[in-house]
């Protein structure tokens, strides 16, 4: 086969090559896996009302496990007190930080959500 021939097969033998894959497609990649929920500080800084970055500043991620561990195993006054304490904690942290926070883990009157607790 002389040299002229040999790169006519060879460029036709690339064309099909590449025509074929885009007929094909690209190649799927996987897709990313789908969190299950908020990452750990993001989940602290909704418990605990916290702004935005706040809860990796403040807790480790095995002092996030630690606390849901001990929440699940508490119930009713225990579980707000302990939850007052872990923000105590946090707060504490905080001023050693220079970061300002919130008062409380529910709000400034003390409540859920901001509201005064129901007599």
């Amino acid at each position: 086969m002389d040299r002229r021939a040999f790169v006519s097969v060879l460029a036709t033998a690339a064309c099909t090559a590449v025509s074929s894959a885009f007929a094909q497609g690209t190649p799927a990649q996987p897709a990313p896996s789908p969190r299950k929920g908020p990452r750990w500080g993001q989940q602290a800084e909704k418990e605990f009302r916290l702004g935005r970055g706040l809860g990796p500043q403040l807790m480790t991620e095995e002092e996030w496990k630690e606390h849901q561990t001990k929440m699940r195993s508490l119930t009713g006054e225990e579980r707000e007190r302990y939850r007052q304490e872990i923000h105590d904690k946090m707060a504490e942290r905080a001023k050693e930080k220079g970061i300002t926070m919130p008062p409380g883990p529910h709000g400034p009157a003390g409540g859920p959500k901001g509201r005064a607790p129901s007599s």
